[in-house]
């Protein structure tokens, strides 16, 4: 083969490498929209559309998978976040219907970095979902989901590997930690009120 067959070879590798990167761009930005659809709606407690987004989005993953052997130098770089959008998405859900860390994530075929990472992501949904169990007076829940979220925080403090093996981890666990400790901070402020408030009631009573 001579130095002009040998770049056109070239050539063809990477056209059908540029292809493919432009099919994973959309698949993954497709998956990436329905694992934040799924979020949005658990947090409007509107079960069965956000199931239907989250399993369209597990859906695209089995599509998104099949490029990983074939184009790993593209894979990675391209599908992390969406990745991480999609672990989010699935342990959020997870955890509102069994308030556990009982998650099966070999159904994801997702790498353990964006794994990590998407778990530390989850914390703020879990923040977010217990600021709206305290408007309403649910303590009980709001204190279970408190113990998930430290859960996650003291399991994710044991993986201390390098930024290139599991990339933007160690900011988010520093995330992790002040959230909880501004959960806890509004969880006995909630409290406090909400015990204020029925003695003013009782007093009103008597």
């Amino acid at each position: 083969m001579d130095f002009r067959q040998k770049l056109e070879e070239f050539r063809k590798i990477l056209e059908d490498k540029e292809q493919a990167r432009e099919e994973l761009l959309k698949l993954t930005r497709e998956m990436r929209i329905n694992s934040t659809k799924a979020i949005a709606l658990l947090h409007a407690k509107e079960f069965d559309k956000a199931e239907e987004h989250l399993n369209e989005a597990l859906r695209i993953m089995e599509v998104i998978y099949e490029f990983k052997n074939r184009y790993p130098d593209i894979y990675y770089p391209i599908t992390f976040d969406a990745m991480q959008e999609l672990v989010e998405a699935y342990t959020f859900h997870h955890i509102l219907r069994h308030e556990n860390l009982d998650i099966d994530f070999s159904k994801l075929k997702v790498e353990i970095a964006p794994i990590l990472t998407g778990l530390a992501d989850t914390v703020g949904e879990i923040r977010r979902h217990i600021l709206d169990l305290l408007r309403v007076g649910e303590f009980e829940k709001a204190e279970r989901l408190i113990g998930v979220m430290e859960e996650i925080y003291l399991n994710l403090l044991t993986f201390n590997f390098p930024d290139k093996l599991t990339p933007h981890l160690r900011p988010k666990v520093d995330y992790v930690r002040g959230a909880i400790e501004r959960t806890k901070s509004d969880f006995i402020s909630a409290k406090v009120a909400s015990l204020e408030d029925y003695f003013k009631k009782l007093a009103v009573s008597i």
